[in-house]
């Protein structure tokens, strides 16, 4: 089996920005502020493992879905590189983008907020949905696939352990520590986003022209 390791590198820096845990630490902070220190811990666990099923699914049938529904993957590389050059973009100036999560959702109670709203949309959100369906068909073969797969396990374990320590995290980085981190990643992911749109672009250019 051969990997594509710079197909390996980009999966892995886009998924990992999109799901972006250092921005996450603060919102975990408040929600989970009220609970007790070990529910708090299982809490995160839930929200993480649930957030990793959810993407998978999406990432493994979102093509079949689109077949269903009669959507190009040219169309969608377009609208999602859209979407994530603007989430990307609020990033970049700090805002909290409204497309992972809304201040309604934060504010309404709901019985289990391990699914909502730490795994969905905090974590897997539309962009993230997005990144692994387009990142999925990218692969050139079976072993990209499994490479991609494998990249968003690292990436939500990754993600625990960071929410897991956030507390900590949050006091090291300090405001300014976060704020670059969330910027970095925000960087890194408009030259994903753009790339998606400009391979769309093109499929649908060539699709048109065989017409």
């Amino acid at each position: 089996m051969v990997i594509d390791y710079n197909f390996a590198l980009r999966a892995f820096v886009a998924l990992f920005a999109i799901v972006d845990p250092f921005a996450n630490i603060p919102i975990f902070i408040s929600i989970l502020d009220r609970f007790g220190e070990g529910d708090r811990k299982v809490m995160i666990r839930e929200s993480v493992f649930i957030a990793f099923i959810v993407l998978l699914a999406f990432t493994l049938l979102g093509n079949y879905i689109f077949q269903f529904m009669g959507i190009t993957l040219y169309s969608f590389k377009i609208a999602g590189g859209i979407l994530l050059l603007i989430i990307a973009i609020e990033m970049l100036f700090g805002r909290k983008t409204r497309t992972e999560i809304s201040d309604d959702t934060l504010k309404e109670e709901r019985e289990n907020v391990s699914v909502m709203p730490l795994a969905i949309p905090l974590l897997t959100g539309p962009g993230a949905i997005t990144t692994g369906i387009v990142l999925y068909d990218s692969a050139a073969d079976t072993a990209g696939k499994l490479v991609l797969i494998a990249c968003i396990f690292i990436v939500f374990l990754l993600s625990y352990i960071i929410l897991a320590k956030g507390e900590s995290i949050h006091r090291i980085l300090g405001k300014t520590g976060n704020k670059v981190v969330v910027r970095m990643m925000g960087l890194l992911l408009s030259a994903i986003a753009v790339q998606f749109v400009v391979s769309g672009v093109g499929e649908a250019i060539m699709s048109y022209g065989a017409l």
